[in-house]
């Protein structure tokens, strides 16, 4: 079987910390992943490390068969923790900067999306709250014909109601050849429609199992497992 995402014993270190210790994964086309652990725990090192941003210290990573590198870079459709354009551009300038240089750009589902979402293509982006400017990113994103999507706390800033209509979104424009990754803490946002979960726990893999899987075997859901999982990290004391 060819998967999407594959990594092997992978190893990532900051100076003589170890943020990711001999952790493999396989992702499937077609699937909807959450990479879900604590802040701080290595889930953007993980997105970055697929994204080709950061290097491996050990182990390897390939997108759809292909060792990580410049090759890879045209399949990944990533969005980053952080804004990509300065608040005095305007939102056609980003639309515009997309279909420029990405040969995949949708622009025709891009601006669908943005009368969706209100977000007027005259305005500038530093008029803009901080969810609407997530809000933005993520529609840049998904309008990209990628093999796989990488989405880095997509809703961390925006308000419920708009999580919503993101979740909706993003399940409406998934394709069955493609992945989603979904790096987030608001698992109960998500859990609708993932597959799969991979939970990173004091630097190893903890967790890679189906959402379904975690629900007949705990009698739990998604958040509830996570929560139980990680309340000791959480809390500083034993959760037993």
């Amino acid at each position: 079987m060819s998967y999407t995402v594959e990594a092997k014993n992978i190893v990532k270190k900051y100076g003589r910390k170890t943020v990711l210790d001999d952790i493999s994964f396989k992702i499937k086309p077609g699937t909807i992943v959450g990479l879900a652990s604590p802040n701080g725990s290595g889930k953007t090192t993980i997105i970055k490390l697929i994204a080709d941003f950061l290097t491996l210290d050990g182990g390897e990573i390939t997108v759809d068969g292909r060792k990580v590198g410049p090759e890879t870079k045209a399949l990944i459709s990533y969005l980053p923790d952080h804004d990509l354009f300065s608040g005095e551009n305007k939102i056609s300038t980003a639309v515009k900067f997309y279909n420029n240089y990405h040969k995949d750009f949708d622009e025709e589902k891009c601006r669908k999306y943005l009368k969706i979402f209100k977000l007027d293509e005259k305005a500038k982006i530093n008029s803009l709250s901080k969810g609407m400017r997530e809000i933005l990113m993520l529609i840049l994103t998904l309008s990209r014909d990628a093999k796989l999507y990488l989405l880095d706390e997509p809703l961390a800033s925006v308000d419920p109601v708009n999580r919503e209509a993101i979740v909706v979104t993003i399940l409406k424009e998934f394709k069955e050849d493609a992945s989603v990754i979904i790096s987030t803490h608001l698992l109960n946002d998500v859990e609708p429609i993932l597959d799969e979960v991979i939970m990173i726990k004091d630097n190893k893999l903890f967790c890679h199992k189906s959402v379904e899987e975690i629900r007949e075997e705990t009698g739990k859901s998604l958040n509830d497992f996570f929560k139980d999982s990680f309340r000791i990290d959480w809390f500083g004391g034993d959760n037993k």
